[in-house]
């Protein structure tokens, strides 16, 4: 007997709690996804064909429920892994307990800060247990969800990107069917087998504007999402980018801190001091397309690894935009390495092109990366940081009223 859980039940909002703005959660798990499918060079929409494998198979097997919980979790399977070597390791069809165990409860741990995922946790924590381990778990149920994703996941790793799609069917169905009754769920398989005779269901996944359509109809993803949401949110993707590199470790906390302070002593509003602070939560999430032998480099970087480091705020603006809200957001987080006088990048936007956010923006991080330990220098004195930012001033990089302002009230704005 297959019982469903109800992952996705309507969060109930206290009387205190104030709506900010409603949230698509499916744009939410598919930014994700594909920040993390960065992590590995190449190698993109892994998680978009898992979730729509999975969800043809649920489909097909308990047609009229809920799909929204598997495509989610389907979406968001991998977000435990945090290097790009555990990401190419992932992809062997046979997997080393380590990795098993390594992100799928890394996975878990992740979802279990955000209310508005926790229900898929489950499915994520258990989307790598095999068939012939499920009577292990005494305490715990392994969903039905976990076991279609288990399968879903196998599936995708074994499409050769390089080959035409239907020409691999049968190897893939050959190697799943040996593994049926061990890694696989027998039942599961067999709705696979009778999904794989129809071309369609391959050319789908093959085909990246099904994929695309897919999440535009048929699913109630939308959630009131207030304040608090927001912000777990907002700390789920700072903490997959700051997972990746110790050097890295609570920067976008610190970047976001700063920038909201400064936005304080600059007499921002209340609502653009929370985006401000939520732009500074994500404005690293591109930089999980950076090789860690880049990040970690303590060397003086060549020109090409320079180029390679100058994507990572491209990638973080159009992450960002796959949320369809909060353009502020997306501008302050993206534009952070822009330059007054328009050297920045990946924009070259220049003067009355970037507003006051962004110009604090571009400070935060700056003195949060001048301030914090690095491979290639200990954290800087304030006085060595003022020098190098009123230099920064001068040559018409950063703002001038930004930089006194963090002057007067250093100690509040870095060191608190």
């Amino acid at each position: 007997m297959i019982l469903l859980s109800n992952p996705m039940e309507r969060i109930t909002l206290g009387e205190n709690e104030k709506n900010v703005v409603s949230v698509s959660l499916l744009n939410v798990a598919r930014m994700v996804s594909t920040a993390v499918d960065l992590l590995e060079y190449g190698v993109y929409r892994h998680g978009e064909r898992v979730a729509y494998i999975a969800y043809r198979i649920f489909k097909e097997m308990f047609p009229g429920k809920e799909t929204l919980p598997i495509v989610l979790a389907g979406l968001l399977h991998d977000i435990g892994i945090d290097t790009e070597e555990l990401k190419r390791e992932a992809r062997n069809f046979i997997l080393e307990d380590y990795i098993i165990t390594k992100h799928s409860r890394e996975g878990e741990k992740l979802l279990n800060k955000v209310d508005l995922l926790r229900g898929i946790k489950p499915f994520v924590r258990h989307h790598h247990t095999r068939y012939k381990d499920i009577g292990r778990f005494v305490s715990e149920v392994v969903p039905i969800e976990a076991q279609i994703i288990c399968l879903a996941d196998r599936i995708e790793v074994l499409i050769d990107q390089n080959q035409y799609i239907l020409t691999q069917k049968e190897r893939i169905e050959s190697k799943i069917k040996d593994f049926s009754g061990v890694m696989f769920n027998p039942e599961i398989v067999r709705t696979f087998f009778d999904l794989s005779n129809r071309e369609s269901f391959w050319l789908d996944i093959d085909n990246q504007y099904m994929l695309g359509k897919l999440w535009l109809e048929g699913f109630d993803d939308y959630r009131t999402a207030v304040e608090k949401d927001i912000r777990q949110l907002a700390e789920l993707c700072a903490s997959i980018v700051d997972r990746k590199s110790s050097f890295t470790h609570i920067h976008s906390k610190r970047v976001a801190s700063i920038a909201r302070k400064l936005g304080e002593k600059l007499n921002m509003g209340q609502e653009d001091l929370f985006l401000l602070e939520m732009a500074g939560e994500l404005h690293d999430i591109g930089k999980l397309s950076i090789p860690l032998s880049i990040l970690h480099k303590k060397g003086d970087l060549t020109a090409d690894e320079y180029r390679i480091i100058r994507q990572h705020t491209y990638y973080t603006y159009y992450l960002i935009d796959r949320l369809d809200m909060m353009d502020k957001v997306r501008d302050w987080a993206a534009f952070h390495h822009e330059k007054l006088d328009g050297s920045g990048y990946p924009f070259h936007l220049k003067g009355d092109e970037l507003d006051l956010g962004s110009r604090i923006m571009a400070l935060a991080d700056i003195t949060t990366a001048l301030s914090e330990d690095r491979p290639y220098r200990k954290a800087l004195s304030k006085e060595e940081i003022m020098d190098i930012l009123w230099t920064q001033v001068r040559d018409n990089k950063v703002d001038g009223d930004v930089v006194r302002t963090l002057e007067k009230n250093f100690d509040y704005i870095v060191l608190q």
